[in-house]
């Protein structure tokens, strides 16, 4: 499923996370100036090609057991490079009933200490926090992330050995272009592509979660994503309100960028 917002919080917490920040909330935490380029991939527990949290829904299932991925190509957050590092969200990332959301961020271990905080605070950023229960305890972890691409950029692979298997096919038509081009809420872009979620395949011993959601819901992004266009509110994310329907901002906002509604 995917990222949508909830509600408006005074500080960012590690770990956990929901995958749209509140309308309000980045003012409250001190963020470096960032550019980043690259892919992301989210799958979830949806069905295939049909996730309503995408158009500003509610979970199909009240829950979003789900996984957000992101492989930096090209950016900076402040100074500090971030070529070619990956870092992935997984947990119950979109929920009405806030007290039931949980994540753990996965910090590529190819990271340098700067690179890792910068990572996180990117995250904590796009994602916005949450007060939980003594229950759902914050986790970040640095760890072995493989992804691979194939050349014609219509097969992905992730994994985190022993945690995390994903395998995602973005069908193109004769020509090359993505079959499918969405506008949709998600914390690296305002367009996706729906793809087939070949694998998707999460066990995480020290968190006691597990599922296999292989078939479910996939998209692909590719993005070219700033704070600056947080700053300026330019993403659908940020006027979220589980509606069914676009909202009004949202509306101008898929006016004014030229987007399908």
């Amino acid at each position: 499923m995917c990222r949508q917002f909830l509600i408006n919080v005074s500080a960012f917490l590690f770990g956990i996370v929901c995958l749209f920040p509140p309308q309000q909330n980045h003012s409250a935490a001190v963020v470096s100036d960032f550019d980043l380029e690259g892919v992301a991939i989210f799958q979830c527990q949806c069905t295939a090609h049909a996730c309503p949290c995408q158009k500003n829904g509610a979970p199909t299932h009240g829950t979003c057991e789900a996984a957000d991925f992101v492989h930096i190509r090209s950016g900076r957050y402040g100074k500090t490079r971030l070529d070619g590092l990956n870092a992935a969200v997984i947990g119950n990332l979109v929920d009405q009933n806030k007290s039931r959301l949980y994540a753990t961020i996965y910090i590529d271990e190819k990271a340098d200490p700067a690179q890792r905080a910068a990572l996180n605070s990117i995250e904590q950023f796009l994602n916005g926090a949450y007060e939980t229960s003594s229950q759902q305890a914050s986790r970040v972890k640095v760890v072995a992330i493989t992804f691979s691409e194939s050349l014609d950029k219509t097969f992905y692979e992730i994994e985190i050995p022993g945690v995390l298997h994903e395998q995602t096919i973005l069908k193109r038509d004769a020509s090359g272009k993505p079959v499918s081009n969405e506008t949709a809420m998600d914390s690296w872009a305002n367009r996706e592509h729906y793809a087939d979620n070949v694998k998707f395949e999460y066990h995480d011993k020290q968190s006691r979660k597990a599922w296999d959601h292989s078939g479910g819901y996939a998209n692909v992004k590719y993005f070219h994503l700033t704070k600056k266009m947080y700053d300026d509110k330019e993403m659908l994310g940020q006027y979220g309100d589980f509606s069914g329907h676009w909202t009004s901002e949202q509306l101008a906002l898929i006016h004014k960028q030229r987007l399908s509604e």
